[in-house]
């Protein structure tokens, strides 16, 4: 009876063990397995590229678990899902026929309008399942300008990955144009659109244009090319057009990255700033960067800033503003002087 009840729990034991070896991933694929396959299907057309991918490995790796693998599976997610609700699902649809019903299609798609979620482009749905060197093709066979709004819809890795496929002079004139760009038109959305379907698109101009690019995109991509790539095509941008140029650039490098500095170099910059300026920056600073500021300090230092700021009067935003571009304009030369390192996605380790 012992013996039995020894080999009841070791059994217990190893069936435990063998579920702390499943994953998260894993026990999404095993569930998936179980669906028929037009369920299976349906879950993953609402799924991200990448996400579609990994759970498509996942479902390979679980070909071989056995029966109480598969019910712990089943238990987790029942456990993991027993306090969701499925209020979410299909909500706008709700909310835009109850909101047509009381108000009418016009008066509902104005004052709907104003508070729901912006849905996702076509355009960049299309774009986020093509790999960057398919993209290629087409920003080489298009006019700049169609280049420019069509690389504006790409993620900032995406659109990085695409301007190292591309020559040079490419590159910056395509960074330029993204920055500088205005209002599309419904009808280019459109031509872009039936690119991407293979499709002669329609000429008729029903929606209103759509601002897309700028600056901030502009920032976003350099921030993710190598930092030789990226100083090239600033070079670039200066002799073309140093008003938009120096614009990107202040993006490039803002108040709140200062979190990607380590703390000794953290320490560094502030040595180098004067509390009147130092004071008023952080006004503006969220917790985390404070805390990260203060603690790079001495204990004398960081309670002195402290009691100033409490003391200070309240400050116009523009002066805050004023102070942290102060602040980051040290950064800067010490980040480009090599007494800094800023870890970044575009960064260059040795």
């Amino acid at each position: 009876m012992a013996d039995t009840e020894e080999k009841e729990v070791a059994d217990t034991e190893e069936q435990g063990k063998q579920l702390e070896l499943i994953t998260g991933r894993q026990t999404a694929a095993i569930l998936m397995l179980l669906f028929n396959d037009e369920e299976a299907a349906k879950i993953l057309e609402r799924l991200e590229p990448s996400e579609v991918e990994a759970l498509g490995g996942a479902m390979f790796s679980v070909a071989e678990v056995d029966a109480s693998q598969i019910d712990g599976s089943l238990d987790r997610f029942l456990a993991l899902t027993m306090n969701q609700t499925m209020l979410s699902y299909k909500s706008d649809e709700k909310v835009s026929r109850v909101f047509r019903r009381a108000l009418g299609t016009s008066r509902a798609e104005t004052m709907m309008n104003r508070f729901a979620p912006k849905r996702p482009s076509n355009i960049a749905e299309m774009l986020k399942w093509l790999p960057a060197k398919d993209i290629v093709n087409l920003v080489l066979n298009e006019p700049p300008q169609i280049s420019a709004v069509l690389m504006s819809f790409l993620t900032p890795e995406a659109a990085a990955e695409l301007l190292q496929l591309l020559p040079p002079e490419k590159q910056s004139d395509l960074i330029y144009r993204l920055a500088t760009l205005g209002p599309v038109s419904a009808t280019a959305l459109a031509h872009i659109q039936g690119l991407l379907e293979n499709t002669t698109p329609s000429e008729e101009e029903a929606a209103p244009p759509m601002q897309v690019g700028g600056v901030l995109d502009s920032a976003a991509i350099i921030n993710n090319l190598s930092k030789d790539s990226g100083r090239t095509i600033l070079k670039n941008l200066m002799k073309r057009d140093r008003t938009t140029a120096k614009l990107i650039e202040d993006e490039m490098f803002v108040f709140a990255d200062l979190m990607n500095l380590s703390k000794k170099d953290i320490g560094s910059v502030v040595r180098k700033v004067d509390s009147s300026i130092l004071v008023p920056a952080l006004r503006g600073a969220s917790k985390e960067l404070k805390d990260k500021i203060f603690g790079a300090m001495s204990k004398r230092a960081a309670e002195t800033i402290q009691d100033e700021m409490e003391e200070a009067p309240p400050q116009p935003m523009e002066a805050v503003i004023g102070a942290q571009k102060a602040v980051i304009a040290i950064a800067k030369v010490m980040l480009d002087n090599g007494e800094i390192n800023m870890a970044g996605a575009g960064a260059d380790y040795v």
